[in-house]
């Protein structure tokens, strides 16, 4: 019976330990004009900064929506860390931040002006935003299971 109890008491206890250490939101960098965008040159090298930047969270899933912007902002962290872009759902907001609470390690979002601080309230319950013309916020949120703790960094 006690063997029992311990083994419980582990299982409960991992299940708690898996919310993810830093979850990470960003907006995709410059991008070029027209309906599904590439980046432009100063994007190419503000995702090669902010790659070098997250290098040190050691990130072990990265998400982007489907759009040509933010998975390119993505592109070279990936490559360093030699994982793929998982593509989720912007119109589903709701469902990705429940599920974003359910990963481990660092897990890295790129979306958009309008799709990033939707998901900080989701996660935080604190209001943020980004400009149309603003790139350089990058939003570190950590201690989910208590109260979430939300740090801005400029990639710059």
């Amino acid at each position: 019976m006690r063997l029992v109890l311990v083994i419980l008491l582990s299982l409960l206890s991992a299940t708690l330990a898996a919310a993810p250490e830093n979850i990470v939101l960003i907006r995709h960098a410059e991008k070029q004009k027209g309906v599904n965008p590439s980046l432009t040159i100063q994007g190419i090298e503000r995702a090669k900064r902010f790659a070098d930047m997250m290098l040190p969270l050691e990130p072990s899933m990265l998400y982007s929506t489907n759009y040509h912007r933010t998975k390119a902002t993505l592109a070279p962290l990936a490559d360093m860390i030699d994982t793929h872009i998982s593509i989720y759902n912007a119109g589903n907001l709701d469902g990705f931040a429940r599920e974003l609470k359910q990963k481990s390690g660092t897990v890295i979002v790129a979306g958009h002006s309008n799709t990033t601080p939707v998901l900080v309230k989701l996660l935080t319950g604190r209001e943020v935003s980004i400009n149309e013309d603003e790139f350089d916020k990058v939003f570190i949120i950590t201690n989910l299971e208590e109260t979430p703790i939300l740090q801005v960094k400029s990639s710059d």
